[in-house]
């Protein structure tokens, strides 16, 4: 019987690298529609105070997102870290890096 526990305890743990997400398209990015392999990076700039639209200052907002395949280096896992874009990476989700400016 404690074989059993045992088993099950060494099925259910992971083998310590982030889990990959589902890449399979369609799926939405901004007004975009990505395919299969394909990640959704989008950026994001603006302004959180003082906002003037006639000075040019908007209000902060999604600027752009694209529909990119997944670099190789990511090993099938969308991060900061291997993926590239202009501005701050803000953070990335399971088919989604988000960079952007403040």
């Amino acid at each position: 019987m404690r074989w059993i526990g045992i088993l099950l305890l060494g099925a259910c743990t992971t083998s310590g690298g982030e889990p990959k997400p589902d890449l399979n398209g369609p799926y939405s990015c901004g007004r975009l529609t990505c395919g299969t392999g394909e990640i959704c990076t989008t950026y994001s700039a603006g302004s959180q105070c003082g906002v003037d639209p006639s000075r040019g200052i908007g209000p902060y907002d999604l600027i752009s997102a694209s529909c990119e395949p997944l670099p190789a280096k990511c090993n099938g896992v969308p991060s900061c870290g291997c993926v590239t874009n202009i501005g701050i990476c803000f953070g990335e989700h399971d088919r989604e890096v988000s960079f952007g400016c403040i």
